[in-house]
């Protein structure tokens, strides 16, 4: 079974989280015969060395290096623009999936000083992978996390994750956060046994109590999960300040790849 993601778009900054957002990006092509195109966005009025155009154009070549060590195809941009997001999110509608590594900063503070992957978490309305290092000694992506809850909307992630987990032999398991809201044990059943048919074996599922994003975190740490698989709803306004899957991605301390919320993948 292939991914689902044939044409990457990668934000390269010149820096160790963007190297990592390379290796991934990478690693997703790799397995299903995608490509990626990298791209540095120089924004001249940023102080420091990630924003020199020597260091962007640096590591460009480093990752247009491993992709062509690893056979993936792949080509590099170097644009200039104010704001990176400015360049990244419009070209990103012409590709399956942005990949972009983090810093670590939190959420709040990520939006209010223009951090790429928080305004990317924030904004996009297109398949997102904010990567990050793999905690544990198995490499990305071989310990996938899904969040579920329930919802029609949720088997885009659903199927997001089974899809990968194929392709790579992955361990794939499932947390399950009832809210109330979108609780439909009927839609949970189907894509479990979707998932067993599409992976070989039957998910482990956790169904804790507690705030949805706390225990979606906690519970990828506890399994050592490399990657966590989520819907997103576009939420905008007041109401994306209660958004679940953007406190996942401020939280987690592994990569998370949020999935519009849709009928299908």
């Amino acid at each position: 079974m292939a991914t689902p993601f044939k044409s990457i778009l990668c934000g390269v900054e010149g820096n160790p989280a963007s190297t990592e957002a390379a290796r991934q990006a990478i690693a997703l092509a790799g397995v299903g015969g995608g490509e990626i195109r990298f791209t540095a966005v120089y924004t001249s009025f940023e102080l420091g060395p990630d924003y020199h155009k020597d260091t962007l154009e640096g590591s460009l070549e480093e990752a247009a290096s491993l992709a062509d060590e690893a056979g993936v195809t792949a080509t590099t941009e170097l644009r200039e623009a104010r704001y990176a997001i400015d360049v990244l999110l419009p070209e990103s509608q012409e590709h399956d999936l942005l990949v972009l590594g983090t810093h670590g900063k939190s959420r709040a503070t990520g939006i209010v000083f223009g951090s790429t992957a928080s305004e990317a978490a924030h904004r996009t309305e297109r398949p997102l992978l904010i990567a990050r290092e793999a905690p544990g000694s198995d490499p990305f992506p071989r310990d996938i996390l899904l969040a579920g809850d329930g919802s029609s909307g949720s088997w885009a992630p659903a199927r997001a994750a089974m899809r990968l987990a194929a392709a790579f032999g992955s361990r794939l398991g499932v947390v399950h956060v009832e809210d109330g809201k979108h609780d439909d044990e009927s839609i949970l059943d189907a894509q479990l046994a979707e998932i067993e048919q599409a992976t070989g074996a039957a998910p482990e599922v956790t169904r804790p109590d507690g705030s949805a994003p706390k225990e979606i975190v906690e519970a990828a740490r506890a399994k050592g999960s490399s990657l966590i698989v989520a819907g997103r709803r576009g939420l905008r306004g007041i109401k994306a300040l209660g958004s679940v899957s953007e406190r996942v991605v401020s939280g987690a301390e592994c990569s998370v790849l949020l999935i519009p919320a849709g009928e299908d993948a």
